[in-house]
Formats: C-alpha cells, structure tokens, sequence
C-alpha cells in the first residue's frame, strides 16, 4: 500500500515529487531516463523499463511525468507494489522543464496525439541544461504520429545539438502487450548508432525491436499497420455477430477462427466478444472494454493514415470506411471504449 508520506507529498501543489525507494552508491554509473505519458499503455511500459534487470540499465534514475496528478500517484503505488527501487533512483518531476533541467540521457514518450508529442518534445529540448548539448539526449517517442510530425521533431532536436537524437517507435500489442513486456517497436533511426543504443530500453518494454528505415518510417510503418488492423477487427466483428445470430457459441467461433484462416490478432488476443474474451482468457471486451486501445485513438491513427493516403496520392477505400464507422462510434459516445466496442455498436444498428 501506498505509504501515507509518499501520499502527502503527492497532493501537496505542483512541486518536485521525489521519493528515493534506495540509494545507488556508484551515482556515475546511474542512467537517468525520463518517462512522459502514464497512460494506459504508457504506465505499462514504464513499470517495466523501471524494474530491476541484469542488464546495461542495471542502475537507473528514472524521472515519470504525466499532466494527470492521479496517474502520478497510481504509477508510485505500482512501483511499490512491484518492489522497483532494489536499483533505482524513482523521482517524479512537477513539469516538464524540471524533468529537463535534470539533465536525462533518455526520455521516452507515450503520447495520444501529434500536437502532444510536439508539445512536450519541444519544451523538453529547449529546456535541457548547457551541459547534456555536449553529452546528448537521445528521445524515443513511442507515440503514433504522423511521419510529416515525427521528421519535424527529429529535425528540431537535432538542430538544438547535433549529440541529441530524436527516435520515432511507435508500438504493437496493445495493453496486454504492455503489460506483458511483448511489444514490436517499430523504429525510425537517423543511425545504426542511435539504434543500437535504444535497444537496451525497448527490450525491457518488448520482444521486438524493428528498424523500419530513417525518421519518420516506424511512424509510416505503425499508420499502415492500424489501417490493416481497423478493418481487421470490423471483419471479426461482423463474424462474431452474424455467428451469434445464428446461434453458435461464441466461444466455439472464436475457436475455430483461431485454428482457421481468420485466426489474427483481434480474434486471438482482443476477441471482441465478451463471451469468447473469457474464454479465451484476453481481451477488453471481457471488462466491458476497458483499459484497451480506445476507438478515439483508432479513430485519430485511421486519419493520419487517410491524411498520409492523400500526401501520396493513394486510394484507400476501405481505411476510408473504417473511419466512418469509428467516428460514427465515437460520436455515440464509445470513444473511450477499446475498439472491439464496434461490435455492440454494430449491433444496435
């Protein structure tokens, strides 16, 4: 349980939290990560870059920001419960310009949105101490942003100090894969350098960690690869559906789905039938699809895909379609719901 010092620190304005759960005695040899977006996905992924590894990261000063105070103080009470603190320094920072300040040699981001990304990456770089411009900054921007956006920022960090560096690496897996430390990191990255020093982090966070090209392509990789999985999930959809109306078991469709040629992610992992969820044992159906990827967030990926389509001059009907039935969702109030919700959703019309 949380400890009630911890608590009153936390609620106590908008200053440095800083709870040391153990002390490192070589301070030189700590590496100071900033981790920016405790969200769903984001606070995941933090708790396991946090926890204690034999590994290249064995010491750690890991700094968490989140614009949310609850988040702040749910990740704390995660962390503790987890017993990370054997070799790490856990602070959390007031706001962005104190996390810069502290001088990070990595900061990661999970963030919902471009103007987000753009948002934080941009007050973080401008205000990093003389200092860290002779040591390097290296950003890895988890977020799914537009390509246009991620070279934008990459530039914009390079040219603050040409030793900073800016990674886009987006994610697949979902919140179970966050949770699970199983995720594919797609990354865009300026060097074979800059690639090989990113990989100590994503692992801790992942299984896979995949160069895709230069700046810019892991964001281009991530918008095709959620145009592929938005009509993946509205065809399991329909599936599940009409095979109810018919009165099969859902539990025996999705089980013969994931034998069959339909077997995928959406009916494997994030079935959206709450019924074959639980049997399956995965899915947010199963918890009236919470704590999933929400249908805004798809819906928000499937325009920058569309946006991208447009740049290109290329045709893409059935994305276009996609979007229709996630805005028609979103504007039924299911945003915030995982976007297996388009299930019920077709249901009721």
């Amino acid at each position: 349980m949380l400890s009630s010092a911890l608590l009153s620190r936390a609620t106590a304005g908008r200053h440095i939290l800083c709870k040391r759960l153990m002390s490192i005695s070589s301070s030189s040899s700590i590496i100071k990560v900033s981790f920016v977006g405790l969200g769903n996905m984001g606070m995941q992924m933090a708790l396991n870059l946090a926890k204690q590894r034999e590994d290249a990261l064995a010491k750690l000063q890991f700094t968490v920001y989140d614009m949310n105070e609850a988040n702040l103080l749910k990740f704390m009470k995660q962390a503790i419960e987890v017993g990370i603190g054997r070799s790490t320094v856990l602070q959390s920072a007031s706001d962005l310009t104190t996390l810069a300040e502290a001088s990070p040699d990595f900061v990661v981001t999970s963030l919902p949105t471009c103007e987000a990304s753009e948002a934080v990456v941009g007050s973080i770089v401008n205000n990093l101490p003389p200092s860290s411009s002779a040591t390097g900054c290296l950003f890895i921007d988890t977020s799914t942003i537009s390509p246009a956006v991620s070279k934008k920022l990459h530039q914009q960090v390079k040219s603050v100090s040409p030793h900073h560096d800016y990674v886009d690496a987006p994610v697949s897996g979902g919140v179970k894969g966050a949770t699970d430390a199983s995720l594919t990191f797609m990354t865009g990255c300026s060097s074979e350098e800059t690639f090989q020093k990113i990989q100590p982090l994503l692992k801790r966070m992942g299984k896979a960690v995949l160069p895709c090209g230069t700046s810019g392509s892991g964001s281009a990789v991530k918008l095709c690869n959620n145009a592929a999985l938005a009509a993946q999930m509205i065809g399991i959809c329909e599936a599940m559906s009409l095979g109810e109306s018919l009165g099969v078991d859902p539990s025996v469709l999705a089980n013969v789905m994931n034998v069959s040629t339909a077997k995928c992610w959406s009916s494997e992992v994030n079935n959206p039938h709450p019924i074959a969820a639980k049997s399956i044992g995965s899915g947010a159906s199963a918890n009236d699809y919470e704590g999933g990827f929400g249908t805004a967030l798809m819906l928000k990926d499937l325009n920058l895909a569309l946006d991208a389509a447009v740049e290109e001059g290329k045709s893409m009907p059935l994305t276009g379609l996609s979007r229709q039935l996630y805005s028609l969702a979103d504007n039924r109030g299911l945003g915030r719901k995982d976007f297996g919700v388009m299930l019920q959703f077709l249901n009721a019309i």
